[in-house]
């Protein structure tokens, strides 16, 4: 049986992507209460917030700056009631119906962790599928997913307890602050429920609605992964999408796990190795 959900979008200054994601999230029938903060925006995109219509909107925030995405993380584990809860990106196109299947794996198994929709491109999977299938694919009764050690932070359900408990207070808040790795690590499984449950991604280059190919050079309709990984233009963001997908889907999760505490491991040899200087 699935249950209702309570839902976070934030958003700060892509009117363009919030008009039609908000749209499509509210011409479904899907069960759930929407709680949306605005980070400052000064596009029109609060307007956007302010003016929508529907029962399930439950509450708006109006932030007059940009505060990223700690805060109103914070503000949303405080003000939501529902046991399941979630988030979905302003420029992320999700189907009717996703939260339904989620729910529903989520409430019948209680080490599910974080479970989403695939927001990468359908190719991007079908081009690792045989051996995604074999090395990360987990059968939970009538449900399976594709396990990984995290998932980003758009368009997937949680537990509202298990968020709570792995929520990162030492966050810069720059990305969704839940711990996903250490919930992976202490036994939770997170992954992408499958069949893949695609939800657009419309700051993916592929998406006809991507504002990233108004210019060659990325600038401020850049995305913020591609800003903070100093991706320079277009192309270069869609090979480093495609790469991180293949990377996710052709290594163990046994694997991933290994690799984070080498590199855990050898950057604390190197903050020890410069302490030593001083």
């Amino acid at each position: 049986m699935s249950a209702p959900v309570d839902l976070l979008l934030i958003t700060w200054n892509r009117r363009e992507y919030i008009e039609k994601t908000l749209n499509n999230l509210l011409a479904s029938d899907d069960d759930f209460r929407l709680y949306c903060w605005d980070n400052g925006s000064k596009d029109g995109a609060a307007d956007i917030i302010s003016v929508a219509r529907d029962e399930r909107i439950v509450s708006r925030h109006f932030c007059p700056v940009n505060v990223m995405q700690r805060y109103p993380t914070e503000w949303f584990l405080e003000q939501s009631k529902n046991k399941i809860i979630g988030k979905i990106d302003d420029d992320t196109l999700v189907p009717k119906g996703w939260t339904k299947k989620i729910s529903e794996l989520i409430l019948d198994y209680e080490r599910i962790g974080m479970v989403g929709c695939w927001t990468y491109w359908p190719e991007d999977f079908e081009r690792n599928k045989g051996v995604a299938e074999k090395i990360k694919m987990l059968n939970f009764g009538e449900h399976s997913l594709i396990q990984n050690i995290s998932i980003g932070g758009t368009a997937f359900l949680i537990r509202k307890d298990l968020a709570a408990n792995y929520l990162d207070t030492t966050s810069g808040g720059t990305a969704f602050p839940i711990d996903r790795i250490k919930m992976t690590i202490d036994g939770y499984v997170s992954g992408w429920y499958n069949p893949l449950i695609w939800a657009e991604h419309m700051d993916d280059p592929r998406s006809e609605y991507c504002l990233m190919k108004k210019s060659e050079a990325l600038k401020d309709n850049a995305a913020l992964t591609a800003r903070t990984r100093n991706i320079k233009n277009i192309n270069e963001y869609l090979d480093w999408i495609k790469k991180d997908a293949d990377d996710f889907l052709t290594m163990s999760v046994e694997d991933q796990i290994k690799e984070f505490h080498r590199r855990q491991s050898v950057a604390y040899k190197l903050v020890q190795k410069i302490k030593s200087k001083f």
